[in-house]
């Protein structure tokens, strides 16, 4: 019951609506983009290499970048750099659109893809870092965690429901289109972060003065973060595990596309079909990873977390039908959300608040 109450409150305060909304449309704008951009580039180049290096471009900045990044955002106005991360990427998929539209040959194309990604890419770590920080300035303590769950839930329903609709429009709506309407989504983004009600979501000391001393600041800040992991090895160790899992399985997705496409011909549709059914797996997996944490060991979660995908990750290429791939895929994302979810938990558990 009390939980209830909690909730109502939670859902009548204005800014929380205001920032779903703002949630809402970046999620169906970054699903929506996910799901064509990779249709795109295979089908504009026919070749798997290109998908690798746009990847590359969406992942590397978050490891090259994340820790100075990081420290920035705690001296900036979170509230801004949300603002200015949507304004940036519906500027960069506004351009993408207008170069779709203009039907440019198939090098243009390409490397105006390859620079939007590599833009957005770099904008999609500030923005990760301060929304998580965000929430803090307008919902108390005691409702983190039911505001962490709906917006987890609105992620994963886009990827739901977004390649359904992705690849039925595929096929009938121009490429620029889709892009436009992957750019109104993050307009609409930031102007409903535009309309909250917040008071000043700066962090404390900001980064104004020369420029040298502002690096100095960041990297002190950065080497203060690491010399704090360092001694905290129960969530160090585990972190480590899991980025080297993510990187030997990073291109399994871009392959996996290769193989419905090329290799097995699925259309649009099928390969909409295929992706909706493994959000439903990640989905699924926000369900039963409480089951799993309150039964077992968070070390032996993750380690038949990772044995678990090896194997379907290796029994996904020894099936041709629709029906066996959307549910070898469907294990695949339920693993690798109950991963995600239990690394954040367990680094909630163990790190102090000043150094999440």
């Amino acid at each position: 019951m009390g939980s209830r109450i909690h909730m109502e409150n939670l859902s009548r305060r204005g800014n929380n609506w205001v920032y779903l909304l703002s949630v809402v449309s970046d999620n169906l704008g970054s699903s929506l983009m996910t799901f064509v951009l990779p249709l795109i580039v295979l089908d504009l180049t026919g070749s798997g290499i290109h998908l690798s290096i746009i990847s590359s471009f969406e992942t590397l900045p978050f490891l090259l970048l994340g820790l100075p990044f990081g420290a920035i955002v705690d001296r900036c106005d979170v509230r801004k750099v949300l603002i200015r991360s949507d304004a940036i990427r519906f500027g960069g998929y506004a351009l993408l659109a207008a170069v779709l539209s203009a039907r440019s040959n198939a090098t243009v194309t390409l490397i105006a893809i390859y620079l939007v990604t590599l833009v957005i890419g770099c904008t999609n770590v500030f923005s990760s870092v301060s929304e998580m920080t965000f929430i803090s300035y307008f919902v108390s303590r005691s409702d983190y965690s039911k505001m962490n769950s709906i917006v987890y839930g609105i992620q994963y329903t886009a990827g739901l429901l977004i390649p359904l609709a992705g690849g039925a429009l595929y096929s009938v709506v121009p490429m620029g289109l889709l892009a436009l309407i992957c750019a109104a989504c993050f307009l609409l983004s930031a102007g409903a972060i535009l309309l909250m009600r917040v008071g000043s979501s700066k962090g404390a000391g900001g980064l104004r003065g020369p420029v040298p001393a502002a690096v100095r600041t960041v990297i002190g800040d950065t080497r203060q973060g690491l010399s704090y992991l360092k001694t905290r090895r129960v969530v160090l160790y585990p972190l480590v595990l899991a980025a080297l899992f993510n990187v030997l399985t990073g291109n399994f997705q871009n392959d996996s596309l290769v193989i419905m496409r090329k290799s097995l011909s699925f259309t649009s549709g099928q390969v909409g079909l295929v992706m909706s059914v493994t959000a439903m797996g990640a989905l699924a997996g926000t369900f039963i990873v409480n089951l799993l944490n309150r039964s077992f060991k968070f070390e032996t979660v993750l380690i038949a977390n990772f044995l678990v995908q090896m194997c379907f990750r290796l029994l996904f290429v020894a099936f041709g039908n629709i029906f066996a791939v959307a549910a070898t895929l469907f294990v695949v994302d339920l693993c690798q959300s109950v991963l995600n979810i239990i690394i954040i938990t367990n680094r909630q558990n163990l790190v102090e608040t000043r150094y999440l």
